[in-house]
């Protein structure tokens, strides 16, 4: 994390959003795929339960399930995908957010071994923060560069980049639908939740906008911005200066 004079540095206020890979810009977890394929489901299950009991933390499940794949080439990472591609709707939403200004990450608890692929057959250009991994001969090697210990259940702190790439003054836009998501849409000024995280903000009274695809997204962004709609929401405003006051 970085102090709040940080904050000064960046481009002008704005509109930033962030948005969850796996469920979210895909209609499956690409990740999780991934793992039961290569894996085995059984694997798969005994660790994941493992990992929801507090048994393991979530860099030292992901540490496991990539022990337990024997081989994991390029080669055979790139015929997995072959059946996979992201949401449709998502290279047009993109090229709307370039054109208004509006910044676009991706942060995902997953890895770029297979998000960029996927990006790429997509022609889509956004910047990604993820997990990281290294494919050889052997078993994949894995890193958690954006671990944070007081997240442990999750090996990607997401809510460190909102902070961290937003400004006193912007309104940050979360999209998302899984258990990597929960606390980083705590931060936004407006969440589009579906899934697990839809859940996670009824049970946490987190206001949000259900949402299937990114052209919906794209038009409720764009109504709300073009009507003085949007705004940033107390709550969250201070959870990030409270974020960035930790330091």
């Amino acid at each position: 994390m970085t102090s709040p004079r940080f904050q000064s540095t960046l481009p002008e206020a704005t509109v930033r959003i962030f948005t969850d890979f796996d469920g979210t810009m895909t209609s499956e977890d690409v990740g999780r795929e991934l793992y039961v394929h290569f894996c085995g489901s059984a694997c798969f299950d005994r660790v994941r339960e493992s990992w929801l009991e507090g048994v393991l933390t979530a860099p030292e499940a992901y540490r496991q399930l990539c022990a337990a794949i024997p081989r994991l080439t390029t080669e055979m990472l790139s015929d997995f995908l072959v059946s996979h591609e992201i949401d449709p709707s998502f290279p047009g939403f993109a090229e709307w957010c370039a054109r208004e200004h509006y910044p676009l990450y991706i942060l995902s608890d997953g890895v770029d071994a297979y998000i960029t692929p996927l990006l790429e057959k997509a022609g889509v250009q956004v910047p990604v923060i993820s997990n990281r991994m290294i494919l050889g001969d052997g078993s994949p090697e894995i890193s958690f560069p954006h671990f944070d210990t007081r997240c442990p259940e999750i090996a990607h702190c997401k809510s460190n980049h909102v902070a961290l790439l937003s400004r006193d003054e912007d309104i940050i836009v979360y999209v998302g639908d899984g258990t990597s998501d929960f606390e980083a849409a705590t931060y936004a000024d407006l969440v589009f939740a579906r899934g697990e995280l839809e859940r996670y903000c009824q049970e946490q009274n987190v206001s949000f906008r259900r949402f299937h695809n990114f052209t919906m997204i794209r038009q409720q962004l764009s109504a709300m911005i073009s009507e003085k709609r949007l705004r940033r929401r107390k709550r969250a405003e201070v959870r990030r200066q409270q974020l960035w006051a930790r330091g």
